[in-house]
């Protein structure tokens, strides 16, 4: 679609969910623009809606079909565009298919600009099945609006995790060959992104080829200069010593991992068919944190069918008492397809939230002991925002390596994405 710029038409792009999803969402800007669209600043004014879905919980599930309603009625005569893990999975939902008018699943999303030019008016349903997915792969050169690359290199999961629906919406694990990794991460250096997150759905089995997994993919990355290397979440049963290694030693990589525990309780660890012993991610934690000033976060949920009191304190008194040093606490939530909905003995959501309650506490308590620790400290800092005072003065903020977010004031002027040392 080639038009002037007056006629120009314009997209929106919402994007609920995972880093997968925000470099996806990033990839469909990125189609459209090459298509000649521009980029609205909001959906009120968009001639294209994109809504990126998220079914993790079922507050996700709310949020989306609760912005969908909104966005067709501030904006009836956008064509409005559902797709991901949500639309994948529950693609004949009444609230979906009434307010979209083109539905389009996980694995053909970036098919979108063909499916766009196929609807004439009348709303449709393209969802595929996902079984036996190759990895759709999509050269991505425009990040809008990001001082920092995300970099997906995996999607899909072979785990069966009995809580977890991201099994069905997004298909057996697959990679992204080596080769057009490598050539992105020459890219995004050459561009001067001083931060590359590395992502995946499942992002520790990554492989391509027998011998050829994540630690030798990030040691080649690693071989281009002038950037720090985040590593998204990886799953306790994906480390081996030589990885743990590198994440200790390496210094570009940034001292912040998500290593997901989800229960400290043997039975419900075992229940939700995790693939290690809380004294096997404690081992690992206390490896991984032999690494200077390391912030260690993790996932743990509450409220998972046949959990007691005693389970879930075992839980509290192990995030108390670990290296972990912030939890992502989920309350649960039966999902479509899950095995665990399929549990008798529920624990009733007055307790769930009672507990979600009490965890988070936990957390917060750990995560500004954490901060405290830090104070005096010289940190590198990429800056994501800078807000010109009257003085002539500069406050910038943005995210330290371990990421801790750090404002400062100063008189020089910096530019969004400048990567500089501060105490914090």
């Amino acid at each position: 679609m080639k038009t002037s710029k007056d006629n120009m038409k314009k997209l929106f792009v919402h994007t609920f969910g995972c880093k997968v999803n925000i470099y996806e969402s990033e990839v469909i800007k990125d189609i459209f623009l090459k298509d000649g669209y521009g980029i609205a600043k909001s959906a009120s004014v968009a001639d294209v809606v994109v809504i990126n879905t998220c079914t993790v919980t079922e507050k996700a599930d709310h949020k989306f079909l609760h912005l969908l309603k909104k966005i067709r009625m501030e904006n009836p005569s956008a064509v409005i565009i559902s797709l991901g893990c949500f639309t994948q999975l529950e693609s004949e939902n009444e609230v979906l298919k009434a307010d979209s008018n083109i539905i389009l699943g996980v694995n053909n999303k970036y098919d979108i600009i063909e499916a766009l030019n196929v609807y004439k008016g009348n709303s449709f349903v393209a969802v595929p099945e996902n079984h036996d997915l190759d990895y759709a792969d999509h050269e991505l050169r425009s990040f809008q609006d990001h001082t920092r690359a995300f970099l997906k290199v995996q999607d899909g999961c072979d785990n069966f995790c009995t809580y977890c629906t991201i099994k069905y919406a997004r298909g057996n694990s697959r990679s992204r060959r080596r080769v057009s990794v490598l050539a992105d991460v020459e890219y995004l250096s050459q561009k001067g992104f001083k931060e590359i997150i590395l992502t995946g759905i499942d992002l520790g089995s990554y492989t391509d080829g027998e011998a050829y997994g994540l630690f030798e993919l990030i040691y080649d990355i690693l071989k281009y200069e002038g950037f720090r290397l985040r590593i998204s979440s990886v799953e306790p049963w994906c480390f081996d010593d030589r990885l743990i290694e590198l994440f200790v030693k390496e210094k570009r990589i940034c001292p912040h991992f998500h290593i997901p525990l989800q229960s400290a309780s043997k039975r419900i660890l075992k229940l939700m068919n995790r693939k290690y012993s809380i004294e096997v991610f404690d081992s690992l934690v206390s490896k991984l944190a032999q690494r200077e000033d390391v912030f260690i976060a993790t996932d743990i949920i509450v409220g998972f069918p046949t959990e007691t009191d005693d389970e879930f304190n075992e839980s509290v008194k192990y995030l108390e008492s670990s290296y972990i040093n912030y939890a992502h606490v989920f309350s649960y939530s039966d999902r479509p397809f899950a095995p665990s909905s399929k549990l008798k003995q529920k624990v009733s959501q007055n307790k769930i939230t009672q507990r979600s309650r009490i965890l988070r506490n936990v957390s917060e308590h750990k995560l500004h002991k954490f901060y405290a620790s830090q104070k005096g400290k010289e940190k590198e800092i990429i800056i994501e925002k800078i807000v010109k005072q009257a003085d002539g003065k500069f406050i910038c903020s943005g995210l330290s390596g371990e990421y801790i977010p750090v404002s400062f004031e100063t008189c020089t002027p910096y530019k969004k994405g400048d990567i500089i040392l501060t105490k914090y």
